[in-house]
């Protein structure tokens, strides 16, 4: 199911600038899995994960059950990724001592992730797109090894965009100049995930 990636080129668009990196896959793809496993790795790297947003919001409302939480979990992180992509790699650096942001998002909405991307390059970082490729019923399963299962609506609407753009984007991950605004493209499984997050935050620091 994935496009393969030969390995992270430390050379090319990009290189030598601060990074943001956006990890993006439909719910259940083993984005905060891939996440954790890179910060033990590599400590002291900024990571902006929703299920951090989770965790201290369901510590503060522990009786609102987490269906109603959610939408406050999505602004709350949408929130925090915005301001510290806008104050720039400078931040980032005062606070973590490196050169990379991560950043988790489904990404499977082009014009946010557009936007992201603009945003990124104006206020001085170079982007790059981690898109975690699995299939339908791994996803699936992620989801309840989670225990958060997404609303079958709102993750066929997920799972439904993500095929459309599958393709091109794994064609963008064979290309020095990919399409979209960012400076280079992965599309990697959930095995390689972390492998692949772990050399793209050493190359920044």
């Amino acid at each position: 199911m994935s496009g393969a990636v030969a390995g992270v080129r430390p050379s090319g668009a990009g290189a030598g600038r601060a990074r943001l990196v956006l990890v993006g896959g439909v719910p259940g793809a083993g984005k905060s899995t891939a996440l954790a496993r890179m910060s033990a790795a590599v400590p002291g790297v900024r990571v902006l994960d929703s299920e951090a947003a989770r965790r201290r919001l369901r510590g503060w409302f522990p009786q609102v059950p987490y269906p109603v939480l959610r939408p406050l979990v999505h602004t709350w992180h949408g929130v925090q990724v915005l301001r510290a992509v806008a104050a720039g790699p400078g931040g980032v650096r005062e606070a973590s001592g490196g050169w990379v942001l991560l950043v988790h998002d489904p990404g499977t909405r082009r014009l946010r992730r557009g936007a992201l991307a603009l945003l990124a390059r104006v206020r001085g970082w170079s982007p790059v797109l981690v898109m975690l490729d699995v299939g339908l019923d791994e996803a699936r399963r992620g989801q309840h090894e989670r225990g958060r299962v997404v609303r079958g609506g709102a993750f066929g609407r997920h799972w439904r965009r993500w095929e459309a753009q599958r393709a091109r984007l794994v064609r963008a991950s064979t290309t020095r100049r990919p399409a979209g605004g960012w400076d280079a493209v992965h599309v990697v499984d959930r095995r390689s995930a972390s492998t692949v997050l772990e050399a793209l935050a050493r190359q920044a620091r």
